[in-house]
């Protein structure tokens, strides 16, 4: 079935899409980024006593989240828009072309996966506890929401289907 490919694809692109809008939007907005880092890792919001004891306002650490964010969008843009760009040309292969074709994209959707788990729900949530922050209410939640979307397509698309 030819639709499903598509549908993979379609899928894929969308991804790509989105990190499209999100690389432009951080690169183009780098000092608010870096301010978001800082907040979280500050742990501004937090109320005194609350907390693991390790706020910090380092310069690394908070460029180390910076990167960790763009290059979750930069991972979703390669591996949708790269990724998919290949899947689409071998959507109408043989079976055993088009799964090769999938690589890029399950390995740049799954990177982006791993990136917004990491920096969102372990790190900023997990260690600093942005959710106190009342500026970055739902950004967890946000960045949930996209994760869980970019692991159900990558198992989707890394599915074989039937030719």
């Amino acid at each position: 079935m030819r639709i499903v490919r598509y549908v993979k694809v379609l899928l894929v692109l969308f991804v790509g899409i989105w990190g499209l809008i999100g690389t432009v939007g951080n690169l183009s907005g780098l000092p608010d980024v870096y301010n978001s880092v800082r907040d979280v890792s500050t742990m501004s919001g937090v109320p005194e006593g609350v907390g693991p004891p390790w706020k910090t306002a380092n310069p690394f650490i908070i460029w180390t989240g910076v990167v960790a964010i763009v290059l979750g969008k930069f991972a979703a843009l390669f591996g949708g828009g790269f990724g998919g760009v290949v899947m689409l040309r071998h959507v109408n292969a043989p079976s055993i072309d088009f799964e090769r074709s999938k690589k890029w994209a399950v390995a740049g959707i799954g990177l982006a996966f791993g990136l917004l788990i990491l920096s969102f729900t372990i790190i900023a949530e997990g260690a600093f506890f942005m959710f106190y922050n009342p500026r970055y209410v739902g950004a967890g939640e946000l960045a949930f929401r996209f994760a869980g979307s970019f692991a159900l397509i990558t198992l989707f698309v890394a599915q074989s289907e039937p030719d």
